[in-house]
């Protein structure tokens, strides 16, 4: 039987890295570098420690530790932490459309399974992208936004891309990972409950679907079945969780599949790389805001009303309700409200991974700052989802009315980072984590991955005193 699962289960087989456009290949290079600094930047972080200590009362074991320690846990433990250190920032790359995060889920599933088994910077490259991309195809399938469903959808597909990874690491054949596909389908869920009052939950969903990846690839490979029609099927994932009973929605990723789209039109290609630790619709209203501030020397006190403009789809999410936006419950929630960010961004004049802090949140003339910005609909957004835009007006108290747009932000396709910015982004992430010396290897070990026999090696040059 053809279903969705096996025309990826080929897919996943048949790519290889000879096979690839120069700019896909070069692309994955960048994020991969870029992750693997964001995921050091958060070891430290207290939710990640949190985590692990969660983790070590119920599940111990060996064989792998968490990038960044030399702690022995089991591979699942590791990708669950990783997961968790890739998101918990906001600094994760983005896939505009369906707010996929993709390379972290990949890179926190890849990293323990090169310690339990060779893995050349090649294969490390097949595997980010498959994962990445099968997260996007399977997101992409609804023109819904997933979040109106109360669904995540990283941390929906996520296990789904995190079976492509390890499948392609550990040679599978197309049985087995329509098994492990299947699995996956019961153990994918992510809800967006955490959004509402900024709650930590959220930051746990890429974790938990890479450590469910691992789970659902043992059990294919111990040949327990699993549903082959698990998207499509009449009750299958697509109806459990859009419900409609009108055009079934995975007719675009069947096509794709079936006719060769996948190999001709690479998603990934429109990842978004963040320059901010920030929910990405509001990157380019910091931009806007840093802009605003440097060319008129905006002092906070001056300021009478800022009128912020973002798609109205994103209120929810992001402005409402206004009066807990204003003053965050928790670091995490400070990076989903335009309120605050764009107030942190006119005091500070910098958004580098140490903002939103707990001292951030808590500033008076960042707090009152905040409430006096206004969310309103840009009429403008909805017609390009490819496309981030942002319109800030801040209205001075001696009359003065500032603006600034920006039609796309820094990182993405239309306007995208250089090789150089990755670097400095990189650099900035870990100059305080790792010596200079090493980071300066790092960096030109990355950006020659594909040369790389063993990545083993230059992981465990990355050890972070604790």
């Amino acid at each position: 039987m053809t279903t969705i699962s096996s025309h990826i289960a080929g897919w996943v087989n048949r790519t290889s890295l000879s096979a690839l456009p120069p700019e896909v290949v070069q692309g994955t290079k960048l994020r991969i570098l870029d992750l693997t600094g964001v995921m050091l930047a958060s070891s430290r972080l207290g939710i990640v420690q949190a985590a692990r200590r969660a983790w070590a009362e119920i599940e111990s074991g060996a064989g792998a530790t968490q990038l960044g320690t030399t702690a022995a846990t089991s591979p699942a433990t590791a990708a669950f932490l990783n997961g968790i250190a890739a998101s918990a920032l906001e600094f994760d790359d983005t896939y505009l459309p369906t707010t996929i995060h993709a390379t972290g889920l990949a890179l926190s599933v890849c990293y323990p399974e090169a310690q339990r088994r060779p893995v050349s910077g090649a294969k490390l490259i097949e595997s980010v992208l498959l994962a990445s991309e099968s997260m996007i195809r399977l997101s992409v399938v609804s023109t819904q936004d997933w979040f109106r469903f109360g669904i995540h959808p990283t941390g929906a597909f996520g296990v789904f891309g995190g079976v492509c990874a390890l499948a392609k690491l550990r040679g599978l054949d197309d049985a087995a990972i329509i098994r492990g596909l299947g699995h996956a389908g019961s153990m994918s869920a992510a809800l967006t409950a955490a959004f509402e009052d900024g709650t930590s939950t959220k930051n746990l969903h890429v974790g938990l679907a890479a450590a469910n990846a691992f789970r659902a690839v043992a059990l294919a490979q111990q040949d327990i079945s699993g549903p082959t029609l698990v998207y499509e099927g009449k009750f299958g994932w697509y109806r459990a969780h859009v419900q409609s009973d009108g055009k079934r929605h995975y007719e675009a990723v069947t096509t794709d599949l079936t006719k060769g789209g996948l190999e001709q039109d690479w998603l990934s290609l429109e990842i978004a790389t963040k320059l901010y630790p920030v929910a990405y619709p509001l990157m380019p209203h910091i931009e806007a805001a840093i802009e605003l501030r440097n060319q008129y020397g905006i002092e906070p006190e001056e300021v009478d009303e800022i009128d912020a403009y973002l798609a109205e789809r994103t209120f929810p999410m992001l402005c409402e309700p206004p009066e807990l936006k204003m003053k965050p419950l928790t670091t995490w929630h400070g990076r989903i409200s335009v309120q605050h960010t764009i107030a942190e961004a006119l005091v500070r004049g910098e958004m580098t991974k140490n903002a939103y802090s707990e001292e951030a949140i808590r500033d008076p003339r960042i707090n009152l700052l905040a409430t006096k910005v206004r969310h309103l609909p840009d009429l403008e957004a909805p017609k390009n989802p490819l496309r981030s835009r942002a319109k800030i007006v801040v209205r001075m108290k001696d009359g003065r009315e500032l603006s600034h747009e920006i039609l796309d932000f820094r990182g993405t396709r239309r306007n995208p980072m250089t090789t150089d910015d990755y670097i400095a982004k990189f650099r900035a992430n870990t100059g305080d984590l790792l010596p200079a010396g090493l980071i300066d290897e790092t960096i030109d070990s990355f950006l020659k991955i594909e040369g790389i026999d063993d990545i083993v090696p230059l992981l465990q040059r990355l050890t972070i005193a604790a």
